[in-house]
């Protein structure tokens, strides 16, 4: 995905391609799937030593109490809790608020990887930065 961005963006083709905008959103979860991948491995790594008795059950679990692991459990439910929370209502704000348009129409806006989008930053603002009226002391 990273390197078909690289390729579409130096081509100025990034905006434009419907493949590569559905392969980007179907590789959203993928972190997340990598991460899951993981612990899956790591977890069902220990059995095989255990099942063939090369390992003692005793010597595969963790060394932490039940009252350990339910605290932990209870501390991660509600930081995620926060963060998800936090997350979904910043995003249903910005959805209300809306687009706005810098332009007096939005046909002179031109879009993401047009000919008139502000490439810079301040390239878009529409007042003065600096205040020439009040005249300015060198």
């Amino acid at each position: 995905l990273a390197l078909a961005g690289l390729w579409l963006r130096r081509s100025d083709r990034l905006y434009e391609n419907k493949w590569f905008q559905r392969f980007a959103l179907v590789m959203g979860p993928s972190g997340f799937i990598a991460l899951l991948a993981g612990w899956f491995t790591t977890e069902v790594g220990r059995q095989p030593w255990v099942v063939y008795g090369v390992m003692r059950t005793k010597d595969a679990i963790s060394p932490v109490s039940a009252e350990q692991v339910g605290l932990t459990l209870i501390i991660f439910v509600l930081v995620y809790f926060v963060v998800f929370g936090i997350g979904i209502y910043y995003m249903l704000k910005l959805i209300n608020k809306g687009p706005q348009f810098i332009h007096s129409t939005p046909q002179e806006a031109g879009g993401v990887g047009r000919f008139k989008t502000p490439m810079q930053p301040l390239s878009a603002a529409d007042e003065e930065l600096d205040d020439q009226d009040k005249g300015a002391t060198s």
